[in-house]
């Protein structure tokens, strides 16, 4: 049995006109605050923020600026509701209203208290007005943890959290995509059902983003690399679109964002060193390469060969180790392009190149719907996590059939015609014997 709403409430919603709210009258959305065992966050302060894609210049943002809009104390049972005045919600275009008012934001974000490092955060918006119900934000007990296996350490995790509960007199538009070839699996269900994502992270930024990772999973030592203070950490994700459309009051559209971060599991420091540390870029840069150097930052590839035109002559990025070694496994992390097949090519003498290794890229397409639309373009809403890497944002790890002794390595990328595609970021390329 799901108790959320105070009399008033109930009551506000259904004295509601039909007609488009006032853009300072009041919208409540209401849901639940509970602890991983299930009980609730009672008397708990809560901070509703906006947030805004362009800055007060009117230029657009990365990544969505959130700012404080508001607060609410849960009930004893964890219930709370929301107050937005429905022009801050909802962007009024007629002849009045020209441009949103200055109040205005374009989606808004709860989330619980941090419970052992864990917590769950919504971030949600709407494309009407009307009162509604959000899904219960309840912080998911992942029981993360490292043990040994028959082929190393793995890392272990409980299954995911429940698939939200869509509230009574409410539709929801998560219709599976038909299958597409290429795409994901995750394309191919319900966008509603919680995914999974798996990241390393370490001193200077995110060693490894990998989706949809089931537990156990082994922990290899060339994904961490000789990293002092890695952290391991899984994250869950559900998104929805969802339409009210009560007898007496307002129609009400939610598309929403629903996240669990797990802890952050300290790991053991890394000790596998790969043969490109300190290696040259190729092409030749005039200082240190930062696509070797183990920071794991990435870096704008126009900023660094700004003469180069990657619509005439797209780069083969690369390393050149300094002399001929043999090499096994290359690891690629955030390697972003729009190109959606990878070549690994190497060469001894930088003349003769070679095919070492060949990947098809992520699936650029299939994210169709409001919940998947809105599953990818609030990727950056997690108030204490980096963004989940987006499709054409690659993380890869690629064994060789055999040792090759190379001096060179580049990544040659092709676009769906054949034509060579440009990289437009990567963050480090590692070589390992």
């Amino acid at each position: 049995m799901r108790t959320f709403l105070w009399p008033g409430l109930v009551l506000t919603a259904l004295c509601s006109t039909g007609c488009e709210p006032f853009e300072d009258s009041p919208l409540f959305l209401y849901s639940m605050a509970l602890r991983g065992d299930g009980s609730p966050f009672s008397q708990t302060d809560l901070v509703l923020e906006g947030g805004l894609s362009v800055d007060p210049q009117g230029r657009f943002r990365d990544v969505m600026n959130y700012t404080p809009y508001g607060a609410v104390t849960t009930q004893a049972n964890g219930a709370f509701a929301l107050e937005i005045l429905a022009g801050d919600l909802v962007q009024h275009m007629d002849t009045r209203y020209l441009s949103p008012r200055p109040t205005y934001r374009e989606r808004f974000r709860v989330a619980t208290p941090l419970e052992n490092d864990r917590g769950a955060f919504l971030s949600f918006t709407s494309s009407n007005g009307g009162d509604t119900e959000l899904p219960v934000m309840r912080i998911w007990d992942a029981q993360l943890a490292m043990e040994e296996g028959p082929t190393g350490p793995m890392l272990t995790f409980a299954p995911p959290p429940p698939t939200p509960q869509v509230p009574m007199g409410v539709v929801a538009n998560d219709e599976p995509e038909p299958p597409q070839s290429g795409a994901p699996s995750r394309d191919r269900q319900s966008p509603l059902i919680p995914v999974s994502t798996w990241q390393l992270h370490g001193g200077g930024g995110l060693l490894w983003d990998e989706p949809e990772v089931t537990s156990p999973r082994v922990l290899f030592p060339w994904l961490i690399e000789d990293e002092a203070s890695p952290q391991a950490q899984v994250r869950m994700v559900s998104a929805g679109a969802w339409r009210r459309a009560p007898l007496v009051s307002h129609e009400a559209w939610l598309v929403f964002r629903l996240e669990w971060r797990s802890e952050r599991l300290s790991l053991p420091a890394g000790t596998l060193r790969p043969l490109s540390r300190g290696a040259r870029c190729y092409p030749t840069l005039d200082g240190p390469c930062p696509f070797t150097d183990g920071v794991f930052l990435r870096r704008e590839v126009s900023e660094l060969w700004p003469d180069n035109d990657p619509a005439t002559h797209p780069l083969k990025l690369g390393v050149d180790l300094g002399a001929p070694a043999l090499i096994s496994r290359v690891v690629i992390r955030n390697l972003e392009t729009f190109g959606t097949k990878l070549v690994v090519e190497g060469s001894e003498d930088g003349l003769q190149w070679d095919e070492l290794a060949q990947r098809t890229l992520a699936f650029q397409h299939g994210m169709q719907g409001n919940g998947r639309t809105f599953r990818t373009a609030s990727d950056a809403d997690n108030p204490w996590d980096p963004p989940i890497q987006r499709y054409g944002q690659n993380f890869l790890d690629i064994p060789l059939s055999g040792p090759r002794s190379v001096r060179f390595v580049r990544l040659a990328l092709q676009g769906g015609n054949g034509k060579g595609a440009a990289p437009t970021s990567l963050a480090e390329l590692s070589l390992f014997e």
